[in-house]
């Protein structure tokens, strides 16, 4: 505590004496860590994650960074093989979107659950757990499949969505543990981007090839299954690793400390429900941005491959693969880049708006542009989903802190899916109510919502550069020093747990933006009932879409099964 006492005396214009005061105050928090060490795998012992040695940390990266690499494969497989499930499962496109949404559908719930629970739990033995799941909706998809059900592809790819939305969600939330005091969160999230994007970039452009080459359109599934049983292994070894960097000291540091800890969670780990009412309006603005180019960017995707075969009647589905898998090519090799950018320079809500530009140049240009080849249209789009999501993932994580950061993640996924849900299906709607079953419709509600999301983005950008002191466009020194003092807060919280309960805490006067980032973590806001009550309106809308379409599809494919039967 007497780092902290000092803290709150050093002048803004010492910056000598701050910087070697940070430092001295990293090595006592280092040393606080190795306490909670001994805490086993649970929420508390994560702490000294990032107190780990950097060998243990980059084993941790390597396999942390297989954890979802064969539920990208799966998804991105899928998407490029519309047309093909269509024929073989004698399905439309909005039985098609049923079909899309059902992996997003569950995701709009779990990604909470599994999130604040990882915050309370620790990540090791919960990820081993929704790799199951994955494997086994993989291997389930592949089996439906191979006898032609549409109903079990759609419970197989329910019980797959339970799992790949939890593990992308504990993916970033361990990582930004692993890193958190280390100043490169963006260059990780930026790996950990590439990696996923690698894996749906050969999902998509493989598929089809492995289809025509095998003659047989179920073996793509089965490689996905593949897969998914090699990330469930790599799990494996991640486990390991964690529970060699934070087993317990001795039995009876184990003993005294789980009381300790078990006191600990009754003042510091709130219900769910009140930590989220506590979250800054900031983290809600990045939330709704995620809400819309989430759906966006997951939806365009699902129809891409089809989008390049309607604007020529000539292509193959092999080339309209290839072409489509453009979208995801820059992000393989630029998000470590613009994680590097954004570590060294920041500018996060100048990449949000970049992200906004080339995704509404893309849907303009292969909307209303048909001279305009598809692959330019799909590099834009590759721009814009290498600079959003990194940009909005390292931002939570400048925001919440540390013990919450499982939950915000959560929320942030929960939005992802929902409003990929939405668009999935009303895509399908939006399509077969079209003339000739184009896309021009689906294209106009692109614009609008790119266009909503700008707005939304313009007020981030002024209420972070007013009340934040622009932190979120802050390069890597000035950042490092809030996050250190922020750093500082969360433990004085955690130590004195009462003490900082209303708004008018003593706080470092010297470190601004961090001060400010904390003040509005302190109580709950009545807002943020509104903002709460608008993602669970957009939940119940999409359950309720998807049982609607469902149920209606299903009789309407029964009704046309009938009088294929009754005619002569």
């Amino acid at each position: 505590m007497f780092l902290l006492n000092r803290l709150r005396r050093l002048s803004s214009k010492d910056d000598e004496a701050e910087i070697e005061l940070l430092h001295e105050f990293e090595n006592h928090a280092e040393h606080e860590q190795s306490m909670q060490d001994t805490q086993g795998v649970h929420g508390g012992g994560e702490a000294a994650l990032a107190h780990a040695a950097w060998q243990w940390k980059l084993v941790a990266v390597i396999t942390a960074l297989m954890l979802p690499v064969g539920s990208h494969f799966s998804n991105t497989a899928l998407n490029a093989m519309k047309s093909s499930i269509k024929d073989h499962l004698n399905i439309d496109n909005t039985r098609y979107g049923v079909l899309a949404s059902s992996v997003t559908l569950i995701n709009s719930l779990f990604p909470v659950l599994g999130g604040y629970a990882m915050d309370r739990f620790g990540s090791a033995r919960s990820t081993l757990v929704v790799s199951a799941l994955i494997l086994c909706g993989s291997f389930c998809t592949a089996v439906a499949a191979e006898w032609r059900s549409f109903p079990l592809m759609v419970l197989s790819r329910v019980l797959f969505g339970m799992g790949s939305g939890l593990i992308v969600t504990m993916q970033e939330s361990l990582l930004s543990k692993w890193f958190q005091t280390s100043g490169l969160a963006s260059l990780v999230i930026g790996i950990q981007l590439t990696t996923s994007r690698l894996a749906s970039f050969v999902g998509m452009l493989v598929a089809n090839l492995v289809a025509e080459q095998t003659g047989n359109w179920v073996w793509p599934f089965w490689i996905a299954f593949i897969l998914c049983l090699f990330s469930i292994l790599m799990n494996g070894v991640y486990t390991l690793v964690v529970m060699h960097v934070t087993r317990p000291a001795t039995a009876t540091a184990v003993s005294t400390l789980a009381t300790q800890n078990n006191k600990e969670r009754t003042h510091h780990h709130p219900s769910l429900l009140s930590t989220a009412l506590q979250f800054p309006d900031f983290y809600w603005a990045i939330l709704g941005i995620e809400f819309m180019y989430s759906a966006v960017w997951s939806s365009f995707i699902t129809i891409s491959a089809e989008l390049v075969q309607t604007r020529s009647e000539d292509i193959s589905g092999r080339s309209a693969g290839y072409q489509a898998s453009m979208a995801l090519i820059v992000p393989v090799i630029g998000s470590p880049l613009v994680g590097m950018f954004m570590d060294k320079f920041g500018h996060r809500v100048t990449m949000l708006f970049l992200s906004t530009v080339f995704l509404i140049g893309n849907i303009i240009l292969l909307g209303w542009v048909p001279a305009a080849h598809a692959v330019i249209g799909m590099i834009l789009f590759s721009f814009s989903l290498t600079l959003g999501p990194i940009a909005m993932i390292t931002s939570i994580g400048m925001l919440l802190p540390s013990r919450f950061i499982g939950l915000g993640l959560g929320l942030f996924k929960s939005a992802n899916s929902t409003g990929t849900t939405l668009l999935d299906i009303l895509v399908g709607v939006i399509q077969d109510k079209t003339e000739h079953q184009s896309y021009s419709g689906v294209m106009i509600l692109y614009v609008s919502l790119g266009t909503f999301g700008l707005v939304l983005t313009g007020f981030l950008f002024g209420a972070q550069r007013i009340h934040l002191d622009n932190l979120l466009q802050a390069g890597r020194e000035r950042r490092v020093k809030c996050m250190r003092a922020k750093y500082a807060l969360e433990l004085q919280s955690l130590q004195q747990p009462h003490e900082n309960d209303d708004d008018n805490a003593s706080f470092p006067e010297t470190e601004n933006s961090a001060t400010a980032a904390t003040l509005h973590f302190t109580s709950v806001k009545r807002r943020n009932y509104v903002f709460l009550g608008v993602l669970v309106a957009a939940i119940l809308a999409a359950w309720a879409l998807f049982f609607i379409y469902a149920v209606s599809s299903d009789r309407e494919a029964s009704d046309l099964s009938n009088k294929q039967g009754n005619s002569p």
